[in-house]
């Protein structure tokens, strides 16, 4: 069962509440907005395992998205926002700010399920884009290093890049150590030496 952090300070509060229930999803507890929102969610985020945020709001204010940019740095998860008067820009500013679903004046029993799941979705496959540029950008800084490794190895030894990569992959099989910290740590040796 997941588990919800309800924000909400509209009427139709105990319709959305309703909703949320008939789906088989837990509220843990109702907040109201208030300009101590990021305060509010932080202190409450701490102490209690939550699995989605659902916001049912007049409107998204700049407090609101501040608060969630603040969240999805700490703690991300989905956000669905369901918001009375809204434009195109604020939608872009809540998706920007990590809102992985903003809907306008559609509050409606029977879509808060699919609403929900589509939200879910959306926040795991935004996670897992993000988890594979993180490791893109991993694997390329590792390759500069490697790269790095292999010329100072080229210049210091007169090998050629053949062999400073071999070099590199056995003193990396030697010490049961990545090539990139084996390279990082040549790369530190040679500076040190040379600087």
């Amino acid at each position: 069962m997941q588990h919800i952090l309800l924000i909400s300070n509209t009427q139709s509060q105990s319709l959305l509440e309703k909703a949320i229930d008939r789906e088989n999803f837990s509220i843990i507890a109702t907040l109201k907005n208030s300009a101590n929102l990021a305060a509010d969610l932080q202190k409450y985020m701490t102490n209690q395992v939550i699995d989605m945020l659902v916001m049912d709001l007049e409107k998204s204010g700049e407090t609101v998205l501040e608060a969630i940019r603040q969240l999805m740095e700490q703690i991300p998860l989905p956000v669905v926002m369901f918001v009375r008067q809204g434009d195109r820009q604020s939608a872009a500013e809540a998706t920007k700010a990590g809102a992985s679903a903003y809907v306008v004046n559609g509050l409606i029993e029977d879509r808060v399920g699919p609403i929900l799941a589509a939200a879910i979705t959306r926040f795991q496959e935004t996670q897992l884009l993000r988890e594979e540029l993180m490791q893109t950008k991993i694997s390329l800084q590792e390759r500069k290093i490697i790269e790095r490794a292999k010329g100072l190895l080229m210049e210091q030894c007169g090998c050629n890049e053949n062999e400073a990569y071999t070099t590199l992959r056995k003193l990396a099989m030697e010490h049961s150590k990545r090539m990139s910290e084996v390279a990082q740590s040549i790369i530190d040796c040679i500076t040190l030496i040379a600087g």
